[in-house]
């Protein structure tokens, strides 16, 4: 078939166009075959025809060769070996004795008849093989017709297939042509989107935005700094640095008050259980004095 070119190609390129509208116009068929004159058309057809007639002969012998060999062991020995002898001479160029030659012809109505049961098996077979919908009566007599018929349906289905091809290829061009709009497109996005105009805006925006961040954030600074110049004025300074002083001599004072205290432990601690047994009869004792103010009080309450 032609190949198809985009019509954007062509425009760009008018001579090559040239060239291609006269090659699918006066030279080529849409099928890419070329086209002949009358007289060239009346010679191909001739030898086609030729050709034909000879390749049926070619076919023809050929099956006829190979089906013989099928048919041997329906046939005497003797025209077996007749036989042997033909397709040997047939193979090698040689040519039969004259008694072979005419005992084969003798026995050709035993061998076509051999020859043409095995030939039409063949043809049924091929007749079941070609049933369908159409023709579903497998006769091996009609087969010419319906593989004619066939071969024309098949000629059609070409055709057919020709141009869906064609028109398969034109909307392939077209999705070429839109996946290229689609990328352009998407490039010019890119670029207004990253280096455009509205990029480059946004970008002195963020960097206006943060001075301005900046800005403000030394301005906290400096009322935080005027916030404590006014709280800590010279006369409050003083007073917390003397305040300070008073708590420093107070936590030398406790300290020297717990070394003490710690000191009189130890010495309480080295006397030992003489020291325990004396607090605990003096203890003793002072609950004793105790008990006898009470019954002094109370003998003097009842005189």
């Amino acid at each position: 078939m032609i190949p198809i070119f985009p019509d954007e190609v062509l425009h760009k390129n008018p001579q090559f166009q040239a060239v291609f509208q006269d090659l699918k116009t006066n030279k080529l068929n849409p099928d890419a075959s070329s086209k002949l004159s009358n007289q060239s058309i009346k010679e191909s057809q001739d030898v086609d025809k030729r050709l034909t007639v000879i390749r049926e002969d070619l076919a023809r012998t050929k099956i006829i060769r190979q089906r013989l060999i099928h048919t041997l062991n329906d046939l005497p020995a003797d025209l077996r070996e007749v036989i042997d002898l033909y397709l040997s001479s047939q193979n090698s160029g040689a040519v039969l004795r004259k008694d072979d030659e005419a005992f084969f012809l003798e026995g050709l109505p035993l061998i076509c008849k051999s020859l043409n049961k095995i030939l039409l098996e063949d043809a049924t077979d091929l007749a079941n093989m070609c049933t369908s919908d159409i023709n579903p009566d497998p006769n091996p007599f009609t087969l010419p017709s319906t593989i004619s018929a066939r071969l024309d349906t098949l000629d059609l289905h070409r055709q057919s297939l020709h141009q869906i091809r064609c028109q398969s290829l034109q909307r392939s061009l077209q999705l070429a042509e839109l996946n290229r709009n689609l990328i352009s497109s998407t490039i010019k996005l890119v670029e207004q989107t990253k280096h455009g105009l509205t990029a480059r805006a946004q970008k002195t925006q963020a960097k206006h935005l943060s001075l301005v961040s900046d800005s403000l954030d030394g301005k906290v600074k400096i009322m935080y700094f005027e916030a404590l110049d006014r709280l800590y004025d010279q006369d409050t300074v003083n007073a917390l640095a003397f305040y300070k002083e008073h708590l420093e001599d107070t936590k030398v004072r406790l300290k020297k008050q717990m070394r003490k205290a710690e000191g009189e432990l130890e010495e309480y601690e080295g006397f030992g259980e003489g020291v325990k047994r004396d607090v605990v009869k003096y203890a003793q004792i002072l609950e004793d004095i105790e008990q006898t103010k009470a019954d002094i009080r109370r003998l003097g309450g009842d005189a």
